[in-house]
């Protein structure tokens, strides 16, 4: 990864996390914020946990944290290599920020996202075919072939 986008994600997650820990309840040892993404779907899921393990309250997202992990998705693009699909976030009083980025793995979305969304979101992040998973390629392969019906199905003008 080069410095500038080191810098400029290292900025992002600093800019999450602050704004997870001022919105997180009093009592919390614990927040953990689960995303997945696409380029037209996002999930934003968050839990938080006091010494005991109980749920000590609410957090409610702010704009900062949503927006922040949706320029991530860009910043942390390769070539070749596309972005991340879910990404996760764990946050304890005094601890830097643990975060981890999945590029590979399937992020089981429920509901399931119809196939012909990732075929766009391989076309805002292109990855090269080597780094296009098994899961991905088939819900590329249906994506692309309701695509093809639907064009079929249009009227011919």
């Amino acid at each position: 990864m080069d410095p500038r986008t080191a810098s400029r994600s290292a900025e992002l997650v600093a800019e999450a996390a602050n704004a997870l820990t001022s919105a997180a309840p009093a009592g919390w040892s614990e927040l953990a914020l689960s995303v997945t993404a696409t380029a037209l779907a996002y999930e934003f899921a968050v839990s938080v946990r006091d010494d005991r393990g109980a749920d000590p309250g609410q957090v409610v997202l702010s704009p900062v944290v949503t927006d922040a992990f949706q320029e991530l998705r860009g910043v942390l693009y390769e070539e070749d290599r596309g972005t991340w699909f879910s990404a996760r976030m764990v946050l304890r009083p005094g601890a830097e920020p643990e975060v981890s980025f999945n590029f590979d793995e399937d992020p089981r979305w429920w509901p399931a996202l119809h196939p012909t969304t990732f075929v766009r979101d391989l076309e805002v992040f292109p990855r090269s075919e080597e780094h296009i998973p098994p899961w991905l390629r088939a819900l590329l392969d249906a994506g692309e072939a309701a695509e093809r019906e639907r064009e079929a199905a249009e009227p011919q003008r």
